[in-house]
């Protein structure tokens, strides 16, 4: 349901959080070709919480006692293993099939929350969960099962295995914001936390140290306003808009995603990520638009 009058800022904050999470996918695509996919991901934490550490201090919303928090312990070291193999997955396909098969998650998100959170599943999300998978077979395979192994199927099942992470990642966001109130200084914790697991999950991997300027501004963009600004402005629009409306206005990420991978990468869609990414999409929609307890009211980018 729409929101009247100035309710709609808070759904232009929603659409713009989305826009940014989209570009994140063309953004890393075209950084990755400068630095290693390890390097990235420290390098786009590292600047994404000094943004959010200082965002909390201007804010005066400090509260040191959360990282003391084990389950946000926890869900920053599932953070910083999603985006390694993100970004290494990333490195080996396209950022179109990368968007389609990270937001597949949402129908994951469900199962998880079902034993998790105790919420119902349902007819409609065992469909949403056909679907989803059945739409991930055919984008990284590419409707050809040969194509196993190849380098862009390991791309795409790495990228795959990153949204899986996150499922597991939203769930747990969930049950933590059901508890505290202090939104900034939750997703500060996150984010500091995760770029300190980074140091022992990227830095024994990093092949190259060397950074092209292209890859370091890649890393800066991501960090600041794909890491940082983002998931600032989704959860301001979230406390206005409702979760089922903010569900169904995040799949402009998919959107944003395949529209600047053509402009800026030359992508174009074959038949199978068409139908593919045509069945992610409406196993989303299945969970998020008509399930009535949405399971998704938080988000990864």
């Amino acid at each position: 349901m729409s929101m009247s009058g100035g309710g709609h800022r808070y759904e232009l904050y929603i659409v713009l959080a989305s826009f940014m999470w989209g570009t994140s996918f063309v953004s890393a695509k075209i950084g990755l070709e400068g630095v290693d996919p390890f390097l990235f991901s420290f390098l786009r934490f590292l600047v994404g919480s000094l943004l959010l550490l200082l965002i909390v201090l201007f804010t005066r919303s400090y509260e040191p006692r959360l990282f003391r928090n084990r389950i946000i312990w926890c869900i920053a070291l599932v953070n910083a293993l999603a985006y390694n193999l993100q970004h290494l997955g990333i490195s080996m396909t396209t950022a179109t099939n990368s968007a389609l098969l990270v937001d597949i998650n949402a129908v994951f998100v469900a199962i998880i929350a079902a034993f998790v959170l105790g919420e119902m599943i349902n007819r409609k999300v065992v469909t949403g969960l056909v679907l989803g998978v059945t739409g991930v077979i055919i984008v990284t395979t590419g409707g050809d099962l040969s194509t196993a192994f190849s380098g862009t199927f390991m791309g795409n099942v790495l990228v795959f295995s990153s949204g899986l992470l996150w499922a597991f990642y939203i769930v747990y966001q969930k049950k933590v914001l059901m508890k505290e109130v202090n939104v900034p200084m939750i997703t500060a914790t996150v984010m500091v936390l995760t770029t300190l697991f980074l140091v022992p999950l990227s830095f024994p991997f990093v092949s190259d140290y060397s950074v092209t300027d292209v890859g370091m501004v890649s890393a800066i963009y991501t960090g600041l306003f794909c890491s940082g600004l983002a998931f600032i402005l989704y959860n301001a629009g979230l406390r206005k808009v409702g979760a089922t409306v903010s569900s169904i206005i995040l799949l402009l990420e998919i959107v944003f995603a395949i529209l600047f991978a053509f402009l800026l990468l030359s992508e174009v869609p074959d038949m199978p990520v068409m139908v593919g990414g045509g069945l992610i999409v409406l196993a989303i929609a299945v969970i998020t638009v008509w399930n009535n307890d949405p399971p998704k009211d938080g988000l990864e980018g």
